[in-house]
């Protein structure tokens, strides 16, 4: 079993008030239990870290960023022209202004991996045909 971890889920579990953060961390301790494969980009440790840092503080972004760095759960992958070059073909296919570049490399690493499911409350990952992963208590 194999995950992608999206900025919206990093953000709700940072963030205490945060409308998913109970749902987010509920999806935290399943992954705890169940020790699957988790993913997630240099470019949405990018977004995270400026969302993070605009809402909560640069320290606390700062904090999270390097949990995230040197976690052993998480594996960070860093993205390579060719995999950028096809994220941009999908972000012009979309053609929707309000889709964000980062969530189309996120779709095309998720593609390439083999993944089908995300951790995320943004709705863009469904629209590309993925499904969103939620907690059982919801």
């Amino acid at each position: 079993m194999k995950f992608f971890i999206d900025t919206s889920a990093f953000y709700a579990l940072e963030d205490a008030d945060d409308r998913h953060h109970d749902e987010a961390h509920s999806i935290q301790e399943r992954f705890r239990v169940e020790r699957p494969m988790l993913f997630t980009t240099h470019h949405v440790l990018d977004e995270s870290i400026t969302l993070i840092g605009s809402r909560l503080q640069p320290i606390r972004a700062a904090r999270f960023a390097r949990q995230l760095l040197s976690s052993r759960v998480i594996r960070l992958i860093r993205t390579d022209e060719q995999t950028e070059l096809a994220a941009l073909h999908v972000y012009e296919r979309f053609g929707d202004p309000r889709m964000s570049f980062t969530d189309c490399l996120s779709f095309t690493v998720m593609r390439a991996l083999g993944m089908t499911t995300v951790f995320a409350f943004d709705r863009d990952f469904e629209r590309a045909g993925f499904k969103l992963l939620r907690s059982e208590t919801r």
